[in-house]
């Protein structure tokens, strides 16, 4: 059978990588740290291999795999620059370097990169028309960064890589956003900010594991990047309204933009005298939530057969459920 070397297998998306590419009748290795939460993958067939990207050295990888696919990164707009560039960028150059020269069959080497390399709050967002730049975040500067390193090797060496551009991924076991918005809105606390009438680039789990999929088996899709989200976009009102009603505390109350924003300035304010504070809201989620982004996806239908699931209220629904299983399972 084929095999696949998927890096941060036991997170959100990489578990989720792990069972489509098991699915699909690879052998799939799972790189993980010796201190991860493997609970996402206690029933698969996933062979673990433990061990740090920053000491790649230490590691035995495989290397007799055909495809990697790249997943592991430090995930947050509070990060910084060194964070960021050490668990973004310098792990992709170890990964790469050692790809290179000890595995020899490999095909494909698929980066999980992020839409907001190509910018956003504009409507049909690509590489030829993007969006108001995010490179103010650490972690969309140093994903950039890691594109341009990845691409340079393309061509110069003719390292098979291909970088996949998710959009905002939410889906069942995703504990950095959609547990933490779920936790909110039974306080009450999850709320739609202005008219909440903004589409936004809605990537469910799934479809980008397709993506992926084609991405890894299609020939010539090397030194190629592909945005992937849901051909249709849902607004955040849809979004945080079947949060909270999941929950059953729907939202009666919505908050003008004006305020939101004084309250973001004032958590600013505590942030600069108190550094390790780290406010549940900033200027970058308000501004997120307020205005429309949406990307042209007609490279990635094109080139990759991409076809969604586009049932974005049966997938808000899915993660209602998975978070209360996943509440009842911790309390039990």
């Amino acid at each position: 059978m084929p095999s696949v070397l998927i890096t941060g297998a036991n997170g959100f998306i990489g578990s989720h990588l792990c069972d489509a590419f098991t699915h699909r009748g690879y052998q799939v290795y799972g790189l993980v740290r010796s201190t991860s939460d493997l609970k996402f993958l206690k029933d698969s067939n996933v062979r673990l291999v433990y061990g740090d990207l920053r000491d790649i050295g230490s590691i035995e990888l495989p290397d007799s795999v055909e495809v990697i696919v790249h997943a592991a990164a430090s995930v947050s707009d509070y990060a910084s620059m060194e964070e960021c560039r050490t668990n973004i960028l310098d792990i992709t150059i170890n990964l790469t370097d050692w790809s290179r020269q000890r595995c020899k069959g490999l095909k494909k080497f698929v980066y999980i990169s992020s839409a907001l390399t190509i910018g956003y709050c504009a409507d049909d967002i690509s590489e030829d028309s993007p969006g108001r730049s995010v490179d103010y975040l650490p972690y969309i500067h140093m994903k950039k960064k890691t594109e341009t390193f990845l691409m340079e090797r393309f061509r110069q060496t003719g390292f098979p890589v291909v970088i996949m551009r998710p959009g905002d991924v939410y889906g069942p076991r995703d504990r950095t956003s959609c547990e933490i918005m779920l936790r909110g809105a039974e306080r009450s606390q999850l709320v739609v900010v202005g008219k909440g009438d903004k589409k936004f680039g809605f990537c469910y789990p799934d479809n980008l594991c397709r993506a992926v999929l084609a991405a890894a088996e299609k020939p010539g899709t090397e030194g190629r990047a592909y945005t992937v989200t849901n051909s249709v976009f849902p607004t955040w009102r849809a979004f945080f309204s079947a949060l909270r009603e999941g929950v059953g505390r729907p939202q009666r109350i919505y908050v003008p933009v004006s305020l939101a924003l004084a309250v973001v300035l004032f958590l600013g304010l505590l942030r600069r005298l108190f550094p390790g504070f780290k406010p549940p809201i900033n200027y970058y989620r308000i501004r997120r939530i307020t205005c429309q982004t949406t990307y042209d996806l007609s490279k990635t239908i094109r080139e990759l057969d991409y076809d969604p699931d586009n049932d974005y209220e049966s997938q808000f629904n899915a993660i209602v459920e998975w978070y209360k299983r996943d509440r009842e399972e911790r309390r039990s």
